[in-house]
């Protein structure tokens, strides 16, 4: 007997946040032991929160419930590697790093202006074939809780000087005059 998968198959998922959505068989990761605390739920698609790719989420395919927020870890830390054993990457049927993707769960905390990144507990996946799994990294310098702010920066502004407190040095300078064009 021989069973294929047809990866042009659509699948529908009805989410609990995003609603109904329809994915191919070959956007499905699979984790053959589930992930850490969701064993059950053992596949999952990466869906993007924004324009930009810089969140996705990993919704897990087989509970609508069950999703989590993503990011690359380089674009926070850049100096973020994850080292991946021979068995971890015979696990994933990868024979090397080329394939492999890294994401970390990501938390929120409007309340305080913060995210955390779990910088611990990476997934990682083989692109080229799909499968998954959750790596636990015991560098001390690693946090499962790396905090980022979600502030913005905010604009300088200038100085407010009423005219007449304003000293020769709070004065606004004097426009300068256009160079030339050459």
């Amino acid at each position: 007997m021989n069973l294929t998968v047809d990866e042009s198959k659509p699948i529908k998922l009805d989410t609990s946040r995003f609603g109904e959505i329809e994915v191919t068989e070959d956007k499905v990761i699979f984790f053959d032991h589930g992930i850490p605390g969701f064993e059950r739920s053992k596949r999952y698609i990466l869906i993007d929160h924004d324009d930009g790719g810089m969140f996705k989420w990993l919704q897990a395919v087989d509970d609508p419930q069950v999703a989590f927020l993503m990011t690359d870890p380089c674009l926070f830390k850049q100096d973020y590697k994850v080292s991946i054993s021979r068995p971890e990457l015979k696990s994933l049927n990868a024979e090397d790093l080329s394939t492999i993707v890294t994401l970390v769960t990501v938390c929120v905390e409007p309340d305080n202006n913060l995210m955390a990144l779990n910088l611990k507990g990476p997934i990682v996946f083989n692109s080229s074939n799909m499968t998954g799994k959750q790596l636990i990294v015991d560098k001390e310098d690693y946090s499962c809780r790396f905090e980022v702010s979600l502030r913005k920066p905010e604009p300088a502004t200038p100085e407010k000087v009423t005219p007449e407190k304003a000293t020769p040095e709070k004065a606004a300078p004097e426009k300068a005059a256009p160079e030339k064009i050459k």
